[in-house]
């Protein structure tokens, strides 16, 4: 249980980090206009498509779980599935993996075709 609660713990730190470094990085993203949303919204899903380019999969299941936390859509392909969940990636990994599974499945049933999710801003 306690690998649980700092796996969780580990999740919600990479998300902040995810959240400020899209920030960070995108100009104008104290202000709160469409177009700077935008913007913020374009660089946060770019930092998430390159995590989960990763060839690591420990990082990949901590950037799906974040993603999941954030209301980001990722689509994962089978074989992605089984990559990340093959080997010994340990009991909290594929709790968290499954978890943020069935998180995206639940949003993508509760959204309606071509909606995107509000993500959460910082500012």
């Amino acid at each position: 249980m306690e690998g649980l609660i700092d796996l969780r713990q580990e999740v919600r730190q990479f998300s902040r980090d995810l959240l400020q470094r899209a920030a960070s990085s995108t100009p104008g993203s104290d202000n709160d206009s469409d177009s700077d949303r935008h913007a913020y919204d374009t660089r946060l899903r770019q930092l998430i498509d390159r995590c989960m380019r990763s060839a690591d999969p420990r990082l990949k299941i901590l950037c799906y779980a974040a993603a999941a936390e954030l209301g980001i859509p990722v689509d994962l392909q089978a074989d992605e599935c089984r990559q990340a969940m093959s080997g010994g990636r340990g009991f909290a990994l594929r709790v968290l993996f499954w978890a943020a599974h069935r998180r995206m499945l639940g949003a993508r049933r509760v959204r309606m075709p071509g909606q995107m999710p509000a993500p959460s801003y910082p500012w």
